[in-house]
């Protein structure tokens, strides 16, 4: 489970305000779960994440969440538990490293920053570690993409060239116009009718990204429903 912080950095500074304590040169955060039948212990040191799960009726750890041996309904409901507490923290207390490109890095920076979301890796054969990377970035609400994050060859986009590229798929309502620009192209993996692939070499200013991710995040989000009343005298 400690894989989810894999290519992610501490920001240190952040560790108070989340609800962190101090100690010397560690930090310690606990928290209720499973309805506060367990408690969670999550220790920094040394830039290092390390956690705990105790059963708060014996006071016992329970270490079977640890165990990749032990199956079960209930063993999973706690790993799930435990996960959504450490992705949480790794939101506001870790920033993602290990990218290709600076631009890329900066990308995830924005998403943070504007939309409080993070690349989530959904496909076990396509993590973080993996050379082919692909994530995506959701509403959080909806769940939905508004992005997806690929890495993949350039070969994909132009014939005579290769080497790995870090890529950004967004959906847009121009396609047919705006592929005519450099750096923009038809989706890779995705409906080329509506969705752009653009690298993230750089090729594309970072506010024109942007500005093509902030569409995207628009076009897809969850249309609210709308409700006509009737009124009879």
């Amino acid at each position: 489970m400690l894989d989810l912080f894999d290519r992610y950095r501490l920001k240190e500074e952040n560790l108070l305000d989340y609800g962190f304590v101090r100690a010397d040169a560690e930090y310690n955060y606990s928290t209720e779960i499973m309805a506060g039948d367990f408690q969670m212990n999550v220790l920094i040191s040394d830039g290092k994440l390390d956690f705990q799960v105790l059963d708060l009726d014996t006071g016992d750890e329970y270490r079977q969440v640890k165990m990749e041996s032990m199956a079960g309904e209930f063993v999973g409901q706690v790993r799930a538990a435990c996960q959504e507490v450490l992705l949480d923290i790794r939101q506001h207390c870790f920033e993602e490293v290990g990218f290709l490109y600076e631009q890329s890095q900066r990308l995830s920076n924005y998403v943070a920053t504007t939309y409080q979301g993070q690349l989530e890796y959904l496909w076990e054969n396509s993590s973080r570690k993996s050379a082919n990377r692909a994530a995506v970035f959701r509403h959080q609400d909806s769940k939905k993409w508004y992005g997806a994050f690929l890495t993949t060859d350039w070969s994909k986009f132009e014939k005579e060239r290769s080497g790995a590229i870090e890529v950004l798929n967004v959906k847009s309502d121009r396609v047919a116009e705006l592929i005519q620009q450099k750096g923009i192209f038809p989706a890779f993996h995705m409906n080329k009718k509506y969705w752009l692939s653009l690298p993230l070499d750089g090729t594309l200013p970072d506010q024109q990204l942007f500005d093509l991710l902030d569409t995207s995040f628009v076009l897809t989000k969850k249309k609210m429903s709308i409700v006509c009343l009737s009124f009879h005298f």
